[in-house]
């Protein structure tokens, strides 16, 4: 009897993320039905747990949508399962874009939702908001991590990304910038766009020193604009913006997100890479971790104007120092 309730408990944990996914519009049992070749009434008693999910269907589930199988093992386990995505010619740049996009959109129509970044680098979609910081970003990747040989022998200009990838970018903006977040930033944040800036500008990647002073001037814009935004606490899409400084350098990009009650953790590695994780324990531990970061922060946003001033100035006079290091 307790292994059926526990089978029958692990189901319904896997089902109920697809139902969070698809949400209210659509109804449950026929959407299951569809994609398992299955009656309505047939899709009902899995849904109640009274008939067991094969493997094939699981499968199915978990390509169809993306899911978690964390349920699966103990929710206090010390093994996690990870959902790998790593940038490479079998995931390219623009799947990698449309799986931002997805999980912005995904979280934009949650009415319950908490996005927590800790930033070790600027939260790539600022550099978005500008083609030519965009096209930098995206060309310094493909050329140099994931060392795409289209670019191998290619030097920067505004136009070296296809255009597809670049209104994919700005719609990636548009969604983070819609989008309530609390993100944790330390004066460390620019530093490896300056120092990308600077090394391709050493090895000759640029054809022009006015591309250089113009990505320059770029980053400055951000700079201002987030300023600008940490002040009302809101972003320019209409998100709202709590920022928080940490003189702490934080170690890793990691987001924790609680999207229509699903938990989930994304921490960035390699630049680009990702890993994926829904498992209980470890998502209320990272919880913990940005919390306590959080709590060893200060508040810059909507208030502490001498400190949010004192924080931005740092940055900016990182990039006036690189600008005037330019021979």
């Amino acid at each position: 009897m307790g292994s059926s309730t526990s089978t029958t408990d692990i189901q319904s944990s896997f089902l109920g993320q697809i139902r969070n996914k698809i949400g209210d519009s659509i109804s449950f049992a026929d959407e299951l039905a569809e994609l398992l070749n299955v009656s309505r009434d047939s899709a009902y008693r899995r849904i109640r747990g009274e008939t067991v999910l094969s493997l094939d269907e699981v499968k199915k589930l978990y390509d169809q949508y993306g899911l978690s199988i964390d349920a699966i093992m103990s929710p206090n386990s010390n093994m996690v399962s990870i959902n790998h995505k790593t940038i490479d010619f079998h995931y390219s740049v623009k799947e990698w874009l449309n799986s931002l996009i997805q999980n912005l959109e995904l979280a934009k129509s949650s009415k319950d939702l908490e996005l927590i970044f800790a930033c070790k680098d600027l939260p790539v979609f600022n550099y978005f908001r500008f083609p030519e910081m965009a096209a930098f970003k995206l060309f310094v990747w493909s050329k140099s991590i994931i060392q795409d040989p289209q670019y191998e022998h290619s030097i920067y200009s505004p136009d070296i990304m296809p255009r597809e990838i670049m209104a994919d970018a700005a719609r990636a903006w548009s969604l983070y910038s819609s989008v309530a977040s609390t993100e944790i930033w330390s004066d460390e944040v620019v530093n490896s766009t300056i120092k990308q800036i600077e090394f391709y500008y050493e090895c000759g990647f640029f054809s022009h020193r006015n591309q250089v002073t113009g990505l320059y001037d770029c980053i400055l814009e951000i700079i201002k604009l987030s300023r600008a935004e940490a002040s009302e606490g809101k972003k320019s899409e209409g998100g709202s913006f709590e920022l928080y400084q940490n003189e702490i350098l934080i170690p890793d990009n990691t987001i924790y997100a609680r999207i229509q009650g699903q938990q989930v953790v994304f921490i960035n590695y390699n630049t680009m890479d990702t890993l994926t994780t829904h498992q209980k324990s470890f998502c209320a531990k990272t919880k913990v971790y940005v919390t306590n970061l959080i709590k060893n922060s200060a508040l810059i946003s909507a208030t502490a104007e001498k400190e949010r001033n004192r924080f931005f100035n740092k940055l900016e006079e990182k990039i006036t120092t690189s600008i005037n290091r330019l021979p």
